[in-house]
């Protein structure tokens, strides 16, 4: 947990260059934000990692590290776009300005299989680590998080 919370709000700084350098991600006023993002996203992405990254190392365990990745990586690409597809319904945010299918930008779409599939690579050195590596893997991941949806944003967006 400590892990996917710290890369939470590492993300930030991946937020912020969605809203305020690209311009693509709006999100709705109200509530207390953290630089550009709502208090909330720090561990709505560490939700979201959690699950991500227990279902690549069980697939890790069970087919072995170049399957999970792959079948990491399409995991995210596959189910984040029905996050921010109620999102978008709920009105806590949207995108603008981008190639899109359907609500959910294409770079979206590649920045989390590229997210994903770093995932199970950086969760597999958790285990039985102390909390400290656990918190420098999570800035390591957060960091990686904006460095995938700035690739995808150049190659897609």
């Amino acid at each position: 947990m400590l892990f996917a919370v710290t890369a939470g709000w590492v993300e930030l700084l991946a937020d912020w260059w969605l809203v305020d350098i690209t311009g693509t991600l709006v999100y709705q006023p109200g509530g207390p934000f953290v630089l550009c993002s709502p208090l909330y996203m720090p561990f709505a992405w560490g939700a979201v990692l959690i699950q991500t990254a227990y279902v690549g190392g069980r697939i890790w365990e069970m087919r072995g590290q170049k399957l999970a990745i792959l079948f990491t990586g399409l995991l995210g690409a596959a189910t984040i776009p029905f996050y921010e597809w109620w999102a978008k319904g709920a009105m806590w945010w949207y995108y603008q300005d981008t190639r899109m299918w359907g609500v959910v930008p294409l770079y979206i779409i590649l920045g989390e299989f590229l997210i994903a599939s770093g995932l199970v690579l950086l969760v597999n050195r958790l285990y039985e680590r102390s909390w400290r590596v656990a918190l420098f893997l999570g800035m390591v991941q957060g960091l990686w998080i904006w460095i995938c949806f700035a690739v995808a944003f150049m190659l897609v967006g």
